[in-house]
């Protein structure tokens, strides 16, 4: 199967087996400078600009086991390859559970899901993938096997590499193994949907939700006017919730609320995943946690091929788009997505950005996914050439063309 990394095909692929052969073989492309970049199952290779011509694409799906396991401690180590849905069936033998969504859990691979650090809907309560490892082993650019972190939740000795790989989406090297923190699985979980006027300001709803204290496991704007907040817990501690929530704040702010039956519940979260999964044109909006995030996509040229997802609670917001929608002029998609990235940080005096999470190949040499390098650019840069000072590892892959 041919596969490509942001629309680059890779000359050749390589399979390692053990860790010790992924390090040789890194080790040997290092010493004739050629380039590589590393793939799980594949789900996350649109993110990101084009990287430069690769000699190489490592696929990691061969380390897959489970190097230790402590359910007592609550922390699990896994190599890179692991699926999540392989994962999930481990840990449900023991009552536990690692809260990182993926749109699917079957091809998600461990190390792809820290690369990219991902995250879903469940972020409200959890956070993401770098708040969810306490550990990780990697081989560097250079084919050098290295770890930070440990296998407790608190470890605060030496530099915070397991962090600092989250996200790296492979520029700095490999990631082997994971250590992540886990929780146990809730005894129950409950949703409701609020109905709320497209004119009403969702603030409102999300604000009250806050000043109650309530603690739902997520909260989740669709198409800008159907909320829907879960929470999971003890029985009764969601059951008290619920009755918060449907009792004295949605009488407040919706037009009508109901809560849902675990198929609704199903129902929405679908819509979550293909926002996140489907459309040749795919994007996340990031504010400041406010109305905003729901809306700042509106200055999009064409209509989203999926219902938009929110999180107004964290300010992030999703939207895919069918193969016209950026093109007009099909050589100069790259003024229509200015003109986004403008509408965006109008609507948010600045502080808003829009990523691509995917686009046609054809548009990516015109089109930055990531948009203007941020403030701390000039140590990014500075971390790049400390881990791959001849620029081997997924090169122009990342943020400014790290």
């Amino acid at each position: 199967m041919k596969i490509d990394v942001a629309g680059v095909v890779p000359r050749d692929v390589l399979s390692p087996r053990t860790a010790d052969e992924l390090a040789d073989a890194v080790r040997a492309l290092h010493a004739e400078r050629k380039t590589f970049a590393f793939a799980g199952g594949a789900t996350h290779l649109d993110l990101g600009n084009a990287p430069r011509p690769l000699d190489a694409l490592i696929r990691m799906s061969a380390l897959n086991g489970v190097i230790e396991y402590a359910p007592e401690d609550q922390t699990i180590t896994v190599e890179a390859g692991m699926t999540l849905g392989a994962l999930d069936r481990i840990l449900a033998q023991h009552g536990q559970m690692l809260p990182l969504d993926a749109y699917d859990r079957d091809r998600a691979t461990v190390g792809g899901v820290v690369a990219a650090n991902v995250y879903g809907r469940r972020r409200q309560r959890y956070g993401t993938a770098k708040d969810l490892i306490v550990g990780v082993g990697i081989v560097r650019a250079d084919g050098v096997r290295a770890r930070g972190g440990g296998k407790v939740v608190k470890n605060v000795a030496g530099f915070d590499l397991p962090k600092l790989m989250a996200g790296s989406l492979g520029t700095l090297g490999a990631i082997v193994h994971v250590t992540f923190r886990l929780y146990p699985m809730p005894d129950a979980t409950r949703a409701a949907v609020l109905h709320l006027d497209r004119e009403a300001p969702i603030v409102g709803a999300t604000d009250a939700i806050a000043e109650r204290r309530l603690e739902p496991e997520s909260v989740v704007l669709y198409d800008y006017h159907a909320l829907v907040v879960t929470f999971s817990g003890t029985t009764a501690g969601v059951d008290e919730q619920m009755r918060a929530l449907l009792g004295e704040l949605a009488p407040r702010f919706t037009a009508g609320a109901a809560e849902l039956t675990d198929l609704e519940r199903e129902a929405y979260e679908q819509r979550e995943r293909a926002v996140r999964r489907d459309g040749p044109w795919r994007l996340h909006v990031v504010t400041p946690p406010a109305e905003s995030a729901a809306t700042a996509a509106s200055g999009a040229p064409a209509p989203p091929i999926t219902v938009p997802v929110a999180y107004p609670m964290l300010g992030v917001s999703f939207h895919a788009f069918g193969d016209a929608a950026f093109a007009g002029d099909a050589a100069a998609p790259d003024s229509h997505v200015r003109d986004l990235r403008d509408t965006v940080a109008a609507a948010t005096n600045g502080h808003g950005r829009v990523v691509f999470d995917a686009m046609p190949n054809a548009a990516r040499p015109l089109v930055d996914a990531w948009g203007p390098p941020p403030a701390s650019f000039a140590l990014m840069r500075r971390m790049k050439a400390n881990f791959d000072p001849h620029a081997l590892c997924n090169p122009g892959r990342f943020v400014g063309g790290l």
